[in-house]
């Protein structure tokens, strides 16, 4: 039987079909962890820096069609090429029936969430979409005047993801689990969704299975663009990592309250699309090839950093330079033969990168 989901639905999918390019935002970091712990973190692509007020974060409730039970917050301030902004639930006082979140967890936030129902109020289940308006305006509620930049989760589920517990990486899979008196009992996988009920219709979850419950996720370092059309189904492991579990206080794994990694993110962004940069590049690079374990940098402008990334996103030298001279030596570090990047930051903060050539 076919299912027809809202207009709001078709037009996000058609909205997220659109071709782009690594020149726009994405998703790089999903903390969803006890109580309000709650984060997204974003991350910049380009080597441009990016103005933050366009841009919002809409959460769809349960998997809804719309955000109008999950909330929209408009970002603010800037964010520089190859940086992370950290966007963190806001919530600083507990109540009977929702607590604070984490003082630590907050201190890494470049912008606090609003109050219920801020997106950052997400439990799992939920779709979280990445877009931007024409300077700024309110996203409307069918969503008529905005552009798509990405989104996590699968939009227009409804009750079909409310009544279980988020989306998983194993398909129509049965797996085990302990009850509350450490009896082993049964849950299913259906479609990319965790079902809530065991099969004997008890409900002791959600349990590890479910990656976008109690879990932090990354965003792998080969995605260089957001997702662009509504996946059906959402199939977490083809664009994220669960973050490595934890010993709790009790001796067991968890994957939830984890955030060590937030406000850094590794990206082949770095060098995905981009070229030489000759034209117009305010530094250059000498010998290039390079063929001993050192180079010299000269810029137009004084340089406060220099870093180096291989074609995966790994960063393989950095050094920061107190004296800001325009003409330094960089090196030494130790680079298989290949191509590398070259991030040059300059003491008022612009930043360019350039290919290089390793013998």
């Amino acid at each position: 039987m076919k299912v027809f989901l809202p207009m709001i639905v078709v037009l996000f999918t058609t909205l997220f079909a659109s071709a782009q390019t690594p020149n726009d935002l994405f998703f790089s970091e999903y903390v969803e962890g006890s109580g309000n712990n709650k984060a997204l973190e974003i991350y910049n692509p380009t080597n441009q820096t990016i103005d933050l007020s366009v841009y919002y974060v809409l959460r769809f409730s349960n998997g809804a069609s719309t955000f109008a039970e999950g909330g929209a917050t408009r970002l603010s301030g800037t964010l520089e090429p190859f940086k992370t902004f950290v966007l963190v639930n806001g919530q600083t006082t507990s109540t009977p029936t929702s607590p604070a979140c984490s003082p630590v967890l907050q201190a890494l936030a470049n912008q606090l969430d609003g109050v219920y129902p801020a997106p950052t109020y997400m439990n799992g289940n939920d779709a979280m979409a990445l877009v931007k308006t024409p300077n700024g305006e309110a996203p409307n509620a069918d969503m008529s005047n905005v552009t798509s930049v990405d989104l996590f989760g699968q939009i227009g589920l409804g009750a079909a993801i409310a009544a279980n517990t988020g989306w998983s990486y194993v398909q129509d899979s049965t797996l085990s689990y302990n009850n509350s008196n450490d009896v082993p009992v049964t849950g299913k996988v259906v479609n990319y969704i965790v079902q809530k009920n065991a099969t004997d219709g008890s409900s002791f979850g959600p349990f590890w299975m479910s990656w976008t419950s109690d879990h932090s996720l990354i965003r792998k370092s080969t995605v260089v663009k957001g997702v662009l059309v509504n996946p059906n189904p959402f199939n977490v492991k083809m664009e994220w990592d669960t973050v490595p579990a934890v010993l709790d206080t009790n001796g067991f794994f968890v994957y939830k309250d984890i955030w060590t990694n937030l406000g850094s993110h590794e990206c082949v962004a770095a060098s995905a699309g981009i070229d030489d940069n000759t034209s117009g590049s305010w530094f250059a690079v000498y010998p290039n090839p390079i063929v001993s374990d050192r180079f010299s940098l000269v810029s137009k402008l004084p340089v406060k950093e220099v870093e180096i990334y291989g074609v995966t996103g790994q960063k393989f030298f950095n050094q920061s330079y107190e004296n800001r001279k325009n003409e330094i030596e960089v090196g030494p570090f130790k680079l298989a033969k290949g191509i590398y990047i070259v991030k040059v930051t300059s003491s008022s903060n612009v930043t360019t990168v350039k290919k290089i050539l390793v013998n």
